[in-house]
């Protein structure tokens, strides 16, 4: 007998829908398992310079920071207030903008504040804001209630910390981060490029030295030393080299991480504006004796470490000096007292005593020349009183220099310069 045909378990139009179904939650279930090939990486930690051509400064920088997971509250904290250079009276005065208020003709001014940070989804804290062109300092504070930052713990950037650590416990100066911000041509800011970062850079390297005396750390010491691009141990002239001191609250990295000494030599070297040099960070701390303590040290420590480690002249007219803020009053001293150990001296944003008629007849053997520089709103001390003042008495008629000394004498706001 013939065979029925086997019945359907449901009727065709709804047999139908039920297999549209089952192939859509099928692809659902298989595109829900695999990661979509579409979806974008997460953003990065650190910070992030981007060009907006939009005013204040046409750049703007993001930072992305995970903090542990129970702050409540993270700020950064940065070198970046401004003020109209009229309204800073005094030490600690001034407009106090933040970055996204910036103005033309603004100056740089303290004291510095914390700026919120807001907590994403993926447990990132981001702060985003427009920032002028240079080299900012910044950090990370956690449930700091202070607006300036007083008594709170600094933590720098783990996606963006500075190559060299402090060197010993307890050495004076927060650790930071740093970031450069190019100029932008549709909004000017500042003309900072010749602190920009470099394709071709040489090393940048910590070294502990002996030290009889030493005192923290006992019977040794520390400097930052930079080796320039192409530094040949071989070459048939020795280097001449450049010897910095830092300020008060800082110690050796200072120089190269907010000053970024090392990238403004090689773009002068870069330009024709200089020739390579290697760089000397020293450190103060630790030195009893004061100034003339660290006269000592240079004389009897550092100068023999330096000449015997690395091929560098041993000649005092291919040795300059410089000094910022207490580094300054340091480089006074040498100036003024000990003018025969470098053929170079500067003395920057420290105002220092008035010379006598005997030390400028000593700077006048000086081989190469003399800076004394000032920022006009620096008030600490009476500094751009007392370092105009000092420039310009060696300026007066009867203080000139010889030409071997100096070729020309052009006064400023940064005081003298040969």
């Amino acid at each position: 007998m013939p065979v029925a045909p086997p019945r359907p378990l449901m009727p065709a139009r709804p047999r139908r829908l039920m297999l549209t179904l089952l192939a859509a939650v099928t692809v659902a279930a298989a595109t829900a398992a695999a990661p979509a090939a579409s979806a974008a990486p997460p953003a990065p930690l650190g910070p992030t310079v981007t060009r907006t051509d939009r005013p204040p400064t046409g750049y703007e920088v993001t930072f992305r920071y995970r903090a542990p997971a129970d702050v409540q509250q993270v700020h950064v904290y940065g070198d970046w207030f401004y003020s109209r250079p009229e309204n800073i009276a005094c030490q600690d005065c001034g407009d106090a903008r933040p970055p996204a208020q910036w103005q033309p003709g603004d100056v740089a001014a303290t004291p510095w504040h914390i700026l919120p940070m807001r907590k994403g989804p993926d447990g990132v804290w981001t702060f985003s804001t427009p920032l002028p062109a240079g080299t900012f300092r910044y950090a990370f504070t956690h449930d700091c209630a202070n607006e300036l930052a007083t008594g709170c713990e600094l933590h720098d950037d783990p996606a963006n910390r500075w190559q060299i650590q402090p060197q010993y416990p307890g050495a004076p100066g927060a650790v930071r981060s740093t970031i450069y911000v190019p100029a932008s041509k549709r909004f000017p800011t500042y003309d900072t490029g010749y602190q920009a970062p470099v394709a071709r850079v040489g090393k940048l390297e910590s070294r502990r030295y002996p030290s009889p005396l030493s005192t923290n750390p006992a019977g040794v010491h520390d400097v930052v030393v930079y080796t320039p691009y192409g530094y040949d141990p071989d070459r048939a002239e020795p280097y001449p080299t450049l010897y910095l001191s830092h300020g008060s609250g800082d110690h050796s990295t200072a120089w190269t991480m907010q000053g970024v000494a090392h990238l403004i030599l090689e773009n002068a070297v870069r330009d024709h504006a200089a020739q390579p040099m290697v760089i000397v960070s020293t450190d103060f701390n630790g030195l009893p004796g004061g100034n003339e303590g660290y006269v000592n040290e240079l004389r009897n420590n550092v100068f023999p470490f330096v000449e015997q480690n690395y091929h560098v002249s041993s000649r005092a007219q291919d040795r300059a000096f410089a000094g910022f803020s207490a580094g300054g009053s340091r480089a006074y001293t040498i100036m003024y007292d000990h003018t025969d150990l470098f053929g170079y001296h500067a003395a920057w944003s420290a105002g220092g005593p008035a010379a006598t008629a005997a030390q400028v007849d000593s700077m006048k053997a000086v081989a190469g020349g003399i800076m004394i520089g000032t920022g006009l709103q620096d008030r600490l001390g009476n500094i751009a009183e007392n370092s105009q003042r000092n420039a310009a008495a060696l300026r007066a008629p009867g203080s000139s220099w010889t030409s071997s000394t100096c070729r020309a004498c052009t006064p400023g706001t940064s005081g003298v310069r040969c």
